[in-house]
């Protein structure tokens, strides 16, 4: 999975069922953390406090706006014109693989 820059918008699409779908903002990469080895710092958007996180083995209910989580349950929102359009990335591919 690509790296996330800071400030990149995100939905949350796995993890602690009440906080899927929650739109967040990366704040930074932490890098390898406890059991995660991508792990970010994320804040909400709305400056909400989050609908569930975890504290020690326990979910609880929200108490901050920012949260540690894995790459892979958050997916960027992409802005129109920010991708490489699918064409493009597969010429691109095939010209490395040759």
């Amino acid at each position: 999975m690509s790296r996330l820059k800071p400030g990149t918008l995100c939905v949350i699409v796995a993890g602690c069922p009440e906080n899927i779908g929650l739109v967040v903002e990366v704040v930074s990469r932490i890098g390898k953390y406890g059991y995660s080895e991508d792990a970010y710092q994320i804040k909400t958007v709305t400056s909400r406090k989050f609908n569930q996180l975890w504290l020690g083995f326990n979910a609880v209910k929200g108490f901050s706006t920012e949260a540690i989580t894995d790459r892979h349950k958050l997916r960027p929102l992409a802005n129109l014109g920010d991708e490489t359009p699918i064409s493009e990335a597969v010429e691109n591919l095939k010209e490395l693989t040759i």
